[in-house]
Parts: structure tokens; C-alpha cells; sequence
């Protein structure tokens, strides 16, 4: 499994799959539960739809280290999945350490902390150094639309970054059905720390070459925020129109992510 004999990195791998598949399924599929356990946050529209967003892209990560436990270890993976669980580790705490001591709730900061550490181990027992070599061409490949679409991504992933820090509700303000609110504006800042993730891995797979890895990771969360679109739309879900950007950018990253999986899966 993952190509290596060490069972240390097995062992740490396993515990990252098994935190991100619980939190995956838990806000995807049942994000009422988060809620009655979390006192700072309420039954409304706006939170569920942050969970399931959350659960969405932890199906991605599960996703990577499916694919790296046939295929083995990618760097590429770590570059995303390290920063972001450390940036989600701040995250956890800062929110709970906000409230009122009777209202605190750890544990899903503690469980983001064994994460990372368990990253970490794999990282460094796995894969050594963290050193960052040059691919003889940009992205690893001179297929032009690859590029292209790999550029398109760090650009778009770059601008929600930059969007974010101009007005961090703007997301919200944006989307009909959303409410402004501080849990509002704290979820806003975790998609913003998703989208730094992805700008790291983005920018490593510039200079080192792109990872299959983490096109498979972008095609399961691309099509479970299609599908989830589809689903909201023909249900009546999506009020006054939608966010129009946001589904401009559901529909490119799925079509991108589609087109890279199949012009690049044949070669691994």
C-alpha cells in the first residue's frame, strides 16, 4: 500500500484517511449532526450549506490518498493537504477559543491537529527532504490545453484569495439564501483557506510537474459540486438566479477537471 513498506506511513496515512472520510460523510450527508454539537452554530440555510461545501472537498482528499495508496506517495498531495490542515488546525481553534468556555467544543480541532501530525509523519518517513525539483518543461507536460486549464486554475483559485481578503463576505453577499453572520464570515474563511491550499499545490506542480494525484482529487470534487448544483437546481434550491459566478465556476472546473483526467490518466 502507497508503494512503501513502511508501516509507519501506512499507519499515518490510515488515520488521515479515516479522520477526512468521517468528516467527508458526517457534513455531507448529515450536517444536522455538526449543528447539535456545536453551539455556536445554528440550523440554518447558510450553515448547512458551508458543511456540505467542507464535506465536499474532504471527499476530494479521501480521493487522493485512495489513489496514492494504489498508485503511491505524490508530492503534490502533501503540498495541498499539509498547509491546509495546518491553516483548518488555526481555524478550529481560533473559533472555539472565541466563545464563551461553556460553549466550546474542541474536538474537531483536536482531530484536525492528528491529521496533520499523522501528514507530517507520512511526509517526511515517506518522502524525505522537502525539496522542490525542477520539471524540464512547465506543469511537467507541453500539452498546451493542459497548461492552459492548469493555468486557468491557479489564476481563478488565486483571485478567490484575493476577493476574500478585498471583502471577506463578499462570497455571501453574492450567494442568494446566504446570511451574514460571524459563523458566515468564518466558514467564508475556510473556503479562502481551501483555495490557498490549492494554490500551493498549484504552484508546486508549476515548477515540478503536474499531479495525478490531485487531478483525481479535482474530478471527484468538481462532479460532486456539479452533481449538487444539478440537484439544488431542478429542487427549486437555487434562489433569485444563484451566485453567478460560483456556477460559472462549478461548470469550468468540472468540464477543466475532466479534460485533464482523461488527456492525462492513460499515461499512468
Amino acid at each position: 500500500m502507497f508503494k512503501t513498506d513502511d508501516k509507519v506511513v501506512q499507519i499515518s496515512l490510515a488515520v488521515s484517511y479515516a479522520i477526512m472520510a468521517m468528516y467527508a460523510m458526517i457534513n455531507f450527508f448529515n450536517p444536522d449532526y455538526i449543528i447539535s454539537n456545536y453551539a455556536s452554530l445554528e440550523p440554518n440555510n447558510t450553515n448547512v450549506f458551508f458543511l456540505i461545501w467542507f464535506g465536499m472537498m474532504n471527499f476530494g482528499a479521501v480521493a487522493g490518498l485512495i489513489y496514492m495508496g494504489y498508485k503511491g506517495l505524490d508530492r503534490g498531495y502533501f503540498a495541498y493537504a499539509i498547509p491546509l490542515s495546518l491553516l483548518f488546525v488555526y481555524w478550529g481553534y481560533s473559533g472555539q477559543s472565541s466563545l464563551p468556555a461553556d460553549q466550546q467544543n474542541y474536538t474537531a480541532t483536536v482531530m484536525l491537529g492528528i491529521n496533520f501530525i499523522a501528514l507530517l509523519i507520512a511526509r517526511i518517513r515517506g518522502m524525505g527532504a522537502f525539496n522542490i525539483e525542477k520539471a524540464s518543461v512547465m506543469w511537467g507536460t507541453e500539452d498546451k490545453l493542459v497548461q492552459a486549464i492548469l493555468w486557468v486554475a491557479l489564476i481563478g483559485q488565486a483571485v478567490f484569495v484575493i476577493q476574500y481578503v478585498i471583502n471577506p463576505g463578499s462570497f455571501i453577499e453574492q450567494t442568494p439564501g446566504l446570511e451574514m453572520s460571524d459563523v458566515g464570515l468564518r466558514f467564508s474563511m475556510g473556503l479562502m483557506f481551501f483555495a490557498l491550499a490549492w494554490v500551493s499545490t498549484l504552484l508546486y506542480q508549476l515548477r515540478c510537474g503536474y499531479s495525478m494525484t490531485m487531478i483525481v482529487a479535482g474530478v471527484v470534487i468538481s462532479s460532486l459540486f456539479f452533481m449538487t448544483f444539478l440537484n439544488f437546481l431542478v429542487n427549486g434550491q437555487v434562489e433569485d438566479g444563484g451566485n453567478t459566478q460560483l456556477t460559472v465556476v462549478i461548470i469550468l472546473n468540472f468540464v477543466g477537471s475532466l479534460i485533464l483526467f482523461f488527456r492525462l490518466q492513460s499515461k499512468h
